[in-house]
């Protein structure tokens, strides 16, 4: 009922999963001139909008239009939702848009070792299974390589958003050098340079080291995605 006094997000982390979406939202909480919403992935924009979800019930995690803080929410399945930028774009269309990208082939691995750690077993029993039994056909949640072939994504919501409200993240620069990596984030957000004082990873997770030879195949694999990748968002991202 509150939803007519309520914000609309300043900024959205749209993706990629498996990036750093989570330690970038907590990072933002903890700025003095933001206030996020009141749960990290709303997936308003990939899901619950076409589920009788209204735009008032999105509104009703962000703050009040009173507060002088900017807002944002990190979905990071907004990046492959086909029809998510559209849709953002009729009600949001001044928002800023953040992008983490990883080195696709540890994306890959790290989301298939979610699924494992989630269910205690994967839709395959081991990632060499999985990427070579990968098509469009299978349940989105389980492609794993495809979903780091970013420009086919990246393009998608440039159909509806000029390139100056992105911000591509290099997710290892936030890893190894998180300081560094959120002057960038604030200088685009409009904030001042106050750091927080815990700058761990989170949600980070353990699990047995990618085999050589499946690293050297997958980095064939992404070699023209990549390449095609640093023309669009920048140089850093040829890994």
């Amino acid at each position: 009922m509150s939803s007519p006094w309520r914000k609309l997000p300043d900024f959205v982390i749209i993706g990629a999963q498996k990036s750093g979406t989570s330690s970038m939202y907590y990072y933002l909480s903890q700025h003095p001139d933001v206030s996020l919403s009141f749960e990290k992935e709303i997936h308003y924009y990939n899901y619950y909008i076409d589920h009788g979800k209204s735009l008032g019930w999105y509104k009703s995690f962000f703050p009040l239009k009173s507060s002088p803080k900017i807002t944002g929410e990190a979905s990071p399945n907004y990046l492959y939702a086909k029809l998510a930028a559209q849709k953002l774009k009729l009600d949001v269309p001044e928002v800023k848009l953040i992008v983490l990208l990883r080195n696709p082939i540890d994306r890959a691995y790290s989301e298939y070792n979610m699924h494992v750690r989630q269910s205690g077993k994967a839709h395959f029993p081991t990632f060499e299974e999985a990427i070579a039994n990968e098509d469009y056909t299978m349940e989105v949640s389980r492609v794993y390589l495809s979903r780091g072939i970013y420009t086919y994504f990246i393009k998608q919501w440039l159909e509806y958003f000029d390139r100056d409200r992105f911000l591509f993240v290099k997710s290892e620069d936030l890893f190894q050098k998180p300081r560094e990596t959120l002057a960038t984030v604030y200088e685009f957000l409009c904030l001042d340079q106050v750091y927080p004082d815990n700058l761990n990873p989170q949600e980070a997770g353990e699990y047995s080291r990618l085999a050589e030879n499946t690293r050297t195949t997958l980095e064939e694999y992404f070699r023209a995605p990549n390449e095609e990748l640093a023309n669009l968002a920048g140089e850093c991202f040829r890994w």
